[in-house]
């Protein structure tokens, strides 16, 4: 069975106040809940895809979706689960997760996916499972988890300042993608690694000229080499 995840990345591009304070660490910069928010929803749909899952993303533009819209859209949808990704404000620090209080269901999603996170690699304050009168928990009609990764006004700017790093919106949504999949019952399939590039040697008379992994730049050396007259000319992948 293909289950289907509704994934809202909270907020719009340019919603108001939805920001961090100017951080002197990046010249001044204020960055935009939103920049996180979509990073790791972007992330989190390659994750769950590849285990198997159909996502469907409520808000998929940089417009501020209205919530009803979203909700609206799960619940046409019939989604199986609804996933909302923020970023935390009120000079505080740490993780911390949201369901509806009368959907056990959530509440299971919400502490599956939040010890994931914990878990995560990324050093967060735990601030627990929680509950709360949030719209996308209260409209939907199926278990819905709201996450908030960090503050965007933490002291010191440090959580703030994560939020542009690729490496923590991609452990995040991993951890979000495994707690999805625990929730499931449906195993979690990690990226495949890129093969590296293999690398190519070239002697010319006996004499080492190049190793690389540029096809082109083989090609180049044996047009000179064949140019220059070369009597004998090698290429072979290095082990």
């Amino acid at each position: 069975m293909s289950y289907l995840i509704c994934l809202d990345d909270g907020h719009g591009s340019q919603t108001p106040g939805k920001r961090t304070p100017a951080i002197p660490q990046l010249n001044g910069r204020m960055i935009r809940e939103n920049e996180f928010n979509k990073a790791v929803v972007n992330f989190l749909d390659q994750e769950l895809k590849r285990c198997g899952f159909q996502t469907l993303l409520v808000a998929p533009t940089d417009e501020d979706t209205p919530l009803t819209a979203r909700t609206n859209l799960a619940n046409r949808k019939g989604a199986d689960l609804y996933i909302s990704c923020h970023y935390n404000a009120g000079g505080g620090r740490g993780l911390e997760t949201y369901y509806w209080a009368t959907s056990s269901k959530g509440k299971r999603a919400a502490t599956l996916i939040h010890n994931q996170l914990i878990k995560s690699g990324v050093e967060r304050v735990n601030r627990g499972v929680k509950t709360a009168n949030f719209h996308v928990l209260r409209e939907t009609h199926m278990p819905a988890v709201l996450i908030e990764y960090g503050f965007m006004d933490d002291p010191g700017l440090v959580e703030a300042r994560q939020m542009i790093d690729p490496k923590v919106q991609k452990a995040f949504a991993v951890a979000t993608a495994k707690g999805i999949c625990e929730y499931f019952g449906v195993s979690y399939v990690p990226e495949t690694p890129a093969k590296p590039k293999p690398m190519y040697r070239m002697m010319v008379d006996g004499k080492f000229v190049v190793d690389t992994a540029y096809v082109s730049k083989i090609t180049a050396a044996v047009d000179h080499a064949v140019s220059s007259e070369a009597k004998r000319i090698e290429v072979f992948i290095r082990d």
